[in-house]
């Protein structure tokens, strides 16, 4: 009897999974015509966008130039600056070693990286910081949920930019070339900052990933690059994911946008980016380069819970953890183990699903719907971001979506 009911279970978790979700034409011309319209006006100088429904592609779509200056177009393999969509993958991975027993999340991050015994937090008054004990230690759910209080560095004139810009952990370049150190550096030296709040006590952006990255090469005993191969990349054939762009691939690189009053030039040029040399910071939380379609991999597998094409990257239990809320009441934003923790109104589900995602710095973002089966991905390539357009595609994709 036992047997029987569990067949029944089994059955029935694997049809509600596999729920038939589709997209509607006019929703998928919407998107067309919206991408068309803010290209023509100027307000975006281009972009892409690719959708999937249970690993099925239903929209793709690549409009404008990525250099408006040479009039070079945005191409299908296109390689981008993903910037902090590289947290989520970062966070992947390091869950993959999670269910290997290397670590557990509770672990105080000191227990790998000794110079985190001696981190303190920073109160300022009256421009004067002090620093006090923490109440407990900095752990590694507090990395990848964005709580530990590392941010990205304040203005260079304040008491805490002053510790992260003496200490050489600070972006240049409008915010787009990394700390000039490797991350097992810049971990000891964000080890030496004061903390903005108590760990754990709200959602603070910033640098957390990073320290993330570092661990994960302790903990896999590799480089985060080739662990981010061996663990993600190469089962999920990412062949165009990467921090250092292979010199055989630099002519797909593109060029990067921001605004100067109300138009836009060209902030880092394809040609003579320091991209094009690589950088010794291989930031999880900031550095991949990425293609539309190899991004659109890995979120098929997260909306397929952990699965996609038939190669398991994590257990669909590993996954839901890491899409449960893990910011304390009145902490901020609802926030993961890596993600954005929302939800979507489906047509014809009962109740709201769950949504998750990130975006990154030049305007790149995704979205995943799990229980419709649902993967979004849109790019371009302007800083700083506003997700504007993403947000406004991906509302009309789900008013277009409809599960049966």
């Amino acid at each position: 009897m036992k047997k029987i009911l569990l067949t029944v279970l089994l059955v029935f978790a694997t049809t509600c999974a596999q729920a038939d979700t589709t997209l509607s034409d006019k929703a998928s011309q919407a998107v067309k015509d919206g991408i068309a319209r803010a290209t023509k006006a100027g307000e975006i100088e281009g972009g892409m966008i690719l959708v999937h429904i249970h690993g099925k592609q239903v929209l793709v779509d690549v409009q404008g130039y990525h250099d408006s200056e040479d009039k070079l177009e945005f191409e299908v393999d296109s390689l981008l600056r993903i910037y902090s969509m590289s947290k989520p993958i970062t966070s992947v991975v390091a869950m993959t070693l999670w269910e290997q027993g290397k670590f557990k999340l509770d672990d105080p991050v000191a227990n790998y990286i000794p110079s985190f015994q001696k981190v303190n937090v920073g109160v300022v008054v009256d421009g004067n910081m002090t620093r006090l004990e923490p109440e407990r230690p900095v752990t590694v759910r507090d990395l990848l949920s964005h709580t530990s209080g590392y941010s990205y560095s304040p203005a260079s004139g304040t008491p805490f930019g002053k510790e992260y810009h003496s200490r050489g952990v600070f972006y240049t370049h409008n915010g787009m070339y990394p700390p000039k150190m490797s991350i097992r550096e810049a971990a000891d030296q964000l080890a030496e900052i004061p903390l903005q709040h108590q760990p754990g006590e709200k959602w603070t952006y910033g640098l957390s990933v990073d320290i993330l990255g570092a661990l994960i090469e302790i903990w896999s005993g590799e480089s985060l690059e080739k662990y981010m191969k061996r663990s993600v990349f190469k089962p999920l054939k990412m062949k165009d994911t990467f921090f250092d762009i292979p010199k055989n691939k630099l002519d797909r690189f593109v060029s990067c946008h921001t605004w100067e009053g109300d138009r836009q030039v060209i902030v880092d040029k394809w040609s003579d980016s320091a991209y094009r040399d690589g950088f010794e910071f291989h930031s999880g939380g900031g550095g991949l380069v990425s293609t539309l379609g190899d991004y659109s991999q890995f979120a098929q597998m997260l909306a397929g819970w952990g699965q996609h094409d038939g190669t398991r990257i994590l257990k669909a239990e590993t996954l839901r953890e890491m899409f449960r809320n893990q910011v304390v009441p009145g902490g901020g934003r609802s926030f993961g183990l890596g993600f954005a923790v929302e939800t979507a109104e489906i047509s014809g589900a009962d109740k709201p699903l769950g949504q998750y995602g990130w975006g990154g710095y030049a305007n790149t973002e995704f979205r995943v719907i799990p229980d419709a089966g649902v993967s979004m991905v849109f790019m371009r390539q302007t800083v700083p971001s506003t997700h504007r357009m993403s947000k406004k595609l991906f509302g009309i994709l789900r008013s277009g979506l409809t599960i049966k």
